[in-house]
């Protein structure tokens, strides 16, 4: 049967997953993942990640702005440069980018109905809980079009883990490694050494420098002996240093020292100060593939302009507003850090608006936002398939006893913004596709 739109296409690359699941009784990955299958898929279609270039891009925290700051410089510095991350937030078509564009509708389609056979093919012969992971049929879309795109180089953000994700079957000149903490700890861990290794799982033969950000002394002790091991060089974070980070309304602003260059009083329009770190990591490796130092201006213009949706993005000026997708309160810790360094001298009214559904921690989420926050909104998205809660009210009230809630994200912004000068629109990926849509952003189309 023919794939005829986007959604089928999708649905080819989660249909195994969907099939094994009920039968999966395994968690750890070197146990379950299979990225054999991959390999398999790619070989059957062709091979069409052969005479390709490729960093792979994994870690805990900053991953997928890595990818994009790395995918952005070098495409501001003349390369085609392909781009392939998860998860989306309104389209799936955003996890596959050339210069910022995502894939057309029509290329994804077609594509999909060009794998489609040997997917089947190799899911025949798999047994009940065996699946071709999601990410591994994704890829292979990716790393087609990009052939057929011929894209310069391509930046991979690989998925939870690295040695076992199906994202590692290809041989990456470069690896990075953004910062490491104790997560996903059932299916890679349980200590945070063990996280470590499936991470540096990226770092194979055909390797040839790795860049880790700021680490825990574990991850640089491990890093160490990983090279005296394996006798190869890997440059990483002692070579360029990051300073004069400062968080404004602007932004983030910081100066890199590489061994090349200095470049002075940088700004991305994300929050964070890790989010200096890995625009660090992207200036290094830009470096070493031109193989001389940067045009300070091209650095600065890139970075002041780039866009990386729903992450900590700072998306106007006045009032403040940021977008990000914390749906527990693990995650809403960092908006609050944000919310805190840009508001210190509590001076803005802050508004926080809360879109989390009822299966997501969003007791979480309200308990921490309303520590700095005057007031909670919440609200849902025009368009979701999750079911939300029906108390979040009740809880944004037992935190802040002025919250209120609104029927659209819509009426919940118009409100906001007639009271505050820092507002905070938190929620699932849907909902920060939503408050895109509100801005007027095109999702396909982020810019080089």
């Amino acid at each position: 049967m023919r794939i005829n739109s986007v959604k089928e296409a999708e649905d080819l690359i989660y249909r195994s997953y969907v099939r094994a699941i009920k039968h999966i009784t395994e968690v750890r990955d070197e146990k379950v993942r299979k990225p054999e299958l991959t390999r398999q898929l790619l070989d059957q279609i062709g091979s069409p990640d052969s005479g390709q270039r490729f960093i792979l891009v994994t870690g805990s925290k900053g991953k997928g702005s890595t990818s994009r700051f790395i995918s952005s410089l070098l495409s501001h510095l003349g390369f085609k440069v392909g781009l392939f991350t998860s998860p989306h937030l309104v389209d799936f078509n955003e996890r596959f980018r050339v210069d910022g564009k995502a894939i057309p509708d029509q290329d994804f389609i077609r594509i999909a109905n060009e794998i489609k056979d040997t997917v089947l093919s190799i899911e025949a012969e798999l047994a009940d809980a065996e699946y071709q992971g999601p990410v591994g049929i994704a890829l292979a879309v990716a790393v087609r079009y990009f052939q057929e795109m011929r894209t310069d180089i391509n930046v991979i953000e690989c998925g939870r883990g690295g040695k076992y994700d199906d994202t590692n079957v290809l041989k990456n000149e470069w690896a990075v490694i953004t910062p490491i903490m104790e997560e996903h700890v059932l299916n890679l861990g349980p200590s945070l050494e063990q996280i470590v290794e499936h991470k540096l799982g990226i770092i194979k033969a055909e390797t040839k420098k790795v860049y880790v950000n700021k680490q825990s002394q574990t991850v640089e002790q491990l890093m160490e002996i990983k090279m005296e091991a394996t006798k190869k060089y890997f440059r990483y974070a002692k070579e360029f240093s990051i300073d004069s980070i400062n968080l404004t309304a602007n932004g983030t602003k910081f100066d890199v020292q590489t061994n090349n260059n200095f470049y002075k009083g940088l700004t991305v329009p994300l929050l964070g100060e890790f989010q200096a770190l890995n625009a660090g990591i992207a200036i290094k490796l830009a470096e070493d593939v031109l193989g001389k130092p940067l045009d300070a201006q091209i650095v600065q213009d890139c970075l002041a302009n780039i866009q990386w949706p729903g992450r900590c993005e700072l998306v106007q000026r006045d009032p403040i507003v940021i977008l990000d997708g914390a749906i527990n309160q693990e995650t809403a810790e960092y908006v609050k850090e944000v919310i805190a360094i840009i508001n210190q001298d509590v001076q803005r009214n802050t508004i926080s608006i809360v879109s989390v559904p009822a299966n997501k921690d969003y007791e979480g989420v309200i308990k921490v936002l309303s520590t700095v926050s005057d007031q909670i909104i919440v609200t849902v998205p025009d368009i979701s398939h999750l079911p939300f809660p029906e108390d979040d009210l009740d809880l944004a009230q037992k935190y802040k006893a002025n919250s209120v809630k609104c029927a659209t994200l819509e009426q919940a912004f118009s409100y906001a913004k007639e009271k505050a000068g820092l507002i905070a629109i938190v929620g699932t990926q849907t909902f920060i596709g939503n408050a895109k849509r509100l801005f007027g952003h095109s999702l396909h189309d982020i810019g080089k």
